[in-house]
């Protein structure tokens, strides 16, 4: 049984084969990463295709990149894979026509839900490094929940947020670090000149080797009000039932219909239209977003970032991997604190 990325090679040109094409490239950091078992293709990290792609054949696999790249790509990021460089100031194409031959050529948008169907359900390797990439999301969060005050603004928390990540090895392409004043009134409150007042919310989409680790957590300087108090409950209350909803067979669909349910039961009735409630994460920091409408089967290895919140300033969010044992959460307790 092949394991690793010959695993991974004969699945995707399985996939491909079955749309009628003989060989992949593979450029996006998502697919880079999930195919090369963590490594990073990107300089420029706003760029949507990263500086290096990695070609599948039925012949093999390599990855392909300029001459600027070639030697760190091959040295640090993919040390089992063969890499072949083209100039700088040439494109790709030559060289990726040398290999693939005549034969069709799929892009990632020509896979599609394939492709993403490949990619979300995480091999042992995989879940082993998710489990480290949430260990030290989980720490970087709570060391800067230490060290926020009333009188810091949004700016600066989210500052040592940046700074606890990078430390750990993490990006951030996500982060929030809101006061009591906005993060009332916004769903998604990006840092702002502000202080932080009686109350912080800090939330980081924390990646590293392509693995995305979610999570929220509040820091309260002083008693949360009742109200508020009862909110972030509903929240932390339907976070922990979509964690158990999530059972192999069932639909995200489904999941997000039970969420409807509890929030009316909550004594929060449609709460869950304000903003999306999260699904399937890994090498996004959402791949796949649960609608009312969805049909994509829930199967063990695969992660999940649910996020749940109510208006006034309520949200609760943790990522977990489902086993076959049930949910293992891999970035901590995330009620409120």
């Amino acid at each position: 049984m092949p394991t690793g990325t010959e695993a991974r090679r004969q699945a995707l040109l399985s996939v491909a084969d079955a749309k009628g094409y003989a060989a992949v490239r593979l450029g996006r950091a998502e697919s880079f990463a999930w195919y090369t078992g963590g490594g990073d293709n990107r300089v420029d990290h706003a760029a949507e295709q990263g500086a290096a792609e990695v070609v599948v054949t039925a012949d093999g696999h390599w990855v392909v990149t300029d001459n600027i790249e070639a030697d760190r790509l091959g040295q640090e990021q993919v040390p089992g894979l063969e890499v072949l460089s083209h100039k700088w100031h040439e494109t790709s194409d030559v060289l990726v026509q040398s290999l693939v031959g005549d034969g069709a050529v799929a892009g990632e948008a020509d896979l599609g839900d394939a492709l993403v169907h490949l990619r979300t359900v995480l091999d042992s390797a995989a879940q082993s490094q998710y489990r480290r990439v949430g260990a030290d999301a989980r720490a970087a969060v709570e060391e800067v929940a230490g060290l926020v005050s009333p009188a810091m603004t949004e700016w600066e928390a989210s500052a040592l947020l940046v700074e606890a990540c990078r430390r750990r090895g993490l990006y951030v392409p996500v982060l929030m670090a809101a006061g009591e004043g906005r993060l009332r009134r916004y769903r998604h409150p990006i840092p702002a000149d502000e202080p932080l007042g009686d109350r912080a919310m800090l939330v980081v989409c924390a990646e590293r080797h392509g693995l995305y680790a979610n999570l929220t957590r509040h820091v309260h300087f002083s008693e949360p009000d009742a109200e508020s108090r009862r909110r972030q409950a509903a929240c932390d209350h339907v976070l922990r039932e979509l964690r158990s909803a999530c059972r192999p067979g069932r639909t995200l669909g489904d999941v997000l219909l039970d969420g409807q349910a509890l929030y009316e039961e909550a004594g929060f009735p449609g709460e869950w239209e304000h903003h999306h409630q999260g699904g399937l994460t890994g090498y996004a920091s959402r791949e796949v977003l649960a609608t009312p409408r969805s049909t994509v089967v829930i199967q063990s290895g695969q992660a999940f970032a649910w996020n749940p919140s109510i208006t006034g300033g309520g949200k609760a969010e943790e990522t977990f991997l489902l086993g076959d044992a049930g949910a293992e959460v891999l970035t901590g307790v995330t009620e409120a604190q």
